[in-house]
């Protein structure tokens, strides 16, 4: 009987070591939680170009037989699109005609037309901005006096984007020369100029 009795101690004191252990592992009654939200507004930015003319085109001489052309590359333009939207947006161009002004000798300014220049915009490159769209939608203009679309998209274009466009003005023979500033020495002559206005929206 003894023996009997220290097997069945034995038993119970495995089965409370047991208990205990189930007990040290559950959740506690008394934990507590929380909850919290963070929040940030994102605000459009700007829509923005950076462009120029070329500083200077090739000169021309003229032959009275053939048309020829003046060529300029420009700097390379930059266009920003930092609203954080999909509308569309365009960057367009005018020009007012070219002109040389009169001087002290040629006291008649001479003029040539304003379409007669045109703008290749060339290869478009989406910045190193991270998530740039597609490259917008591009073509040669011939310039007018009236705004045209050089660069744009329909959608999206969000990022930056660069081109370096090339210029090119047609000079018919008949054309006129420029006009000298002062005594005609063959010295300084007024160049034919014309006034791009750039806009982007």
């Amino acid at each position: 009987m003894a023996g009997s009795t220290e097997r069945g101690l034995i038993g119970l004191t495995s089965l409370a070591l047991a208990i205990g252990l189930v007990a040290l592992l559950s959740p506690t009654a008394n934990a507590d939680t929380a909850s919290d939200t963070a929040s940030v507004a994102i605000l459009g930015g700007a829509l923005t170009a950076v462009v120029s003319a070329p500083t200077q085109m090739t000169p021309v001489v003229l032959d009275g037989r053939l048309s020829q052309a003046s060529v300029g590359r420009s700097a390379e333009w930059t266009v920003t699109n930092g609203r954080g939207s999909s509308a569309a947006w365009c960057l367009s161009v005018s020009a007012t005609d070219f002109v040389s002004a009169a001087g002290t000798f040629d006291t008649l300014e001479r003029t040539l037309p304003a379409k007669n220049l045109t703008i290749t915009p060339g290869i478009v490159t989406a910045g190193t901005s991270e998530g740039a769209d597609a490259a917008p939608t591009t073509e040669p203009v011939s310039v007018s006096n009236q705004p045209q679309a050089l660069v744009w998209t329909s959608t999206l274009g969000k990022g930056s984007f660069t081109l370096t466009p090339e210029f090119s003005l047609s000079i018919p023979p008949n054309a006129y020369r420029s006009n000298f500033s002062g005594a005609v020495d063959g010295s300084a002559v007024n160049p034919f100029v014309s006034v791009l206005t750039f806009t982007i929206a």
